[in-house]
């Protein structure tokens, strides 16, 4: 059955921060997502030598992935780090993957995932690595709950700011969750991860931030899940790639 193509709007989030008129913080904990400037020590050569594979489930879980002293483990690391602790200073255990993914012309993923999408489940035996030895670290008193953060950016040696294909999410506050449709993904040899799509509705509220340049990112929660929830909550983004209409050709 082929269903009939939606027109969904994207709003303008740089417009959004402007008029709430909130700190960084407190943006990103009402939306799920935030935008900053923070020009990065990483080179071309710095990102290229740090993202060698196509996108798998090791770059979703650390499942796999070589450990391996990267410029994204020598630079990065600390440069995010930073960020995390400036949006949540309750944070405590930090892990950040040595590898990382890029896409677009010249990659190791030359296209862009334009289906709206949820890289992980709702609940912490959803997480991918849920086995033991997570349960247990999980179960600890002083552990309140797990957030996964996705820091999307531009890199060099691209130039110009964003403009054909940049990346939209959704305010999961108008998201309803009869909406939510989980699938299994298998990308490699690796196995299966649980994700989630999403049905269209007229509520959702789609956003992204007009001319991203290199010296910007966008940080949005892609898994949250606390011991304090009563059930199931959303509280993460949806995200899809988009072609701007309004891009310049060539």
């Amino acid at each position: 059955m082929i269903r009939p193509g939606v027109t969904v709007k994207v709003r303008d989030a740089r417009e959004l921060e402007a008029r709430e008129g909130l700190g960084k913080a407190e943006f990103f904990q009402r939306h799920g997502f935030v935008l900053l400037r923070r020009p990065s020590e990483m080179t071309a050569e710095d990102w290229n030598a740090s993202a060698p594979s196509p996108l798998g489930v090791a770059n979703l879980t650390g499942r796999g992935m070589r450990r391996e002293e990267t410029p994204l483990s020598r630079i990065y690391a600390r440069e995010v780090e930073a960020i995390v602790r400036e949006l949540l200073p309750e944070a405590k255990d930090l892990e950040l993957d040595p590898l990382v993914v890029r896409r677009g012309p010249g990659t190791k993923n030359p296209g862009y995932n334009f289906a709206p999408h949820q890289d992980y489940g709702f609940t912490a035996d959803d997480w991918p690595l849920a086995d033991d030895a997570f349960r247990a670290h999980f179960g600890r008193p002083d552990v309140k709950g797990l957030m996964v953060i996705n820091f999307w950016r531009p890199v060099p040696p691209m130039r110009e700011p964003v403009r054909r294909t940049p990346l939209a999410v959704c305010d999961p506050a108008s998201v309803n969750v009869e909406d939510i449709v989980p699938v299994n993904v298998r990308r490699d040899s690796q196995g299966y991860t649980k994700m989630m799509d999403l049905a269209f509705d007229e509520g959702q509220r789609w956003y992204y931030y007009p001319d991203m340049t290199v010296d910007e990112v966008l940080v949005f929660k892609t898994f949250q899940h606390f011991k304090s929830q009563a059930g199931p909550e959303l509280n993460t983004c949806f995200h899809t790639a988009f072609e701007h209409p309004a891009a310049p050709p060539g």
